[in-house]
């Protein structure tokens, strides 16, 4: 257990830099980047979600509630899952390097991956990438680019170009979220 919290360590250093899911830092001399999860919660998974819909008419044909896709925190689990997924399908190399009790008893989970190079992916070239490596496009409403992976039974969400830098004529996907779809995801994407 660390002696303060995450708000301390927050105001500690004006320096650090916090993204959506993580404090993020770079290892000069590993060549590594390093993401702590910003407590309580362990990064973003994609899950179906129903929301209200509006019926300024009282018509009864139209359903109360629109299905879409959308993200939500991840347990502990489904954040280690997609990582271990990013290994087995992009060979990346994200390792667990830690995980934090702060002094408030919250957890965060510390993990390292490599730092790439290269420039951002066009949405052409992810699509050419994806589709090459033998995953399919899945169309969705949410403007989410969605592919799958039948193979390895994996879902990418977020293969977008803040994610995907291309680099010597290959795509480099590092932040992609990757999950194994639950039974409301498949039936909402129609993927079997």
């Amino acid at each position: 257990m660390v002696d303060f919290d995450w708000p301390a360590l927050q105001a500690s250093d004006p320096g650090l830099h916090f993204g959506t899911e993580h404090l993020v830092e770079f290892d000069s001399f590993r060549q590594r980047v390093g993401k702590t999860t910003v407590p309580p919660k362990f990064g973003l998974i994609p899950a179906v979600i129903a929301s209200p819909r509006a019926n300024l008419r009282d018509d009864p044909a139209i359903p109360a509630f629109k299905l879409q896709l959308e993200f939500i925190h991840a347990t502990p689990l489904e954040y280690l899952e997609r990582w271990m997924a990013a290994n087995e399908v992009f060979e990346d190399d994200v390792c667990l390097t830690s995980v934090v009790e702060w002094s408030d008893g919250r957890i965060s989970l510390s993990i390292s991956q490599p730092q790439y190079h290269g420039e951002p992916a066009t949405q052409r070239e992810i699509e050419s990438f994806f589709t090459a490596a033998g995953w399919t496009h899945i169309p969705d409403d949410s403007g989410h680019l969605i592919f799958f992976n039948y193979a390895f039974n994996v879902l990418a969400i977020d293969a977008l170009p803040r994610n995907c830098y291309i680099k010597d004529g290959n795509l480099l996907p590092f932040d992609v979220i990757l999950c194994h779809p639950d039974e409301s995801i498949q039936d909402f994407l129609k993927l079997y």
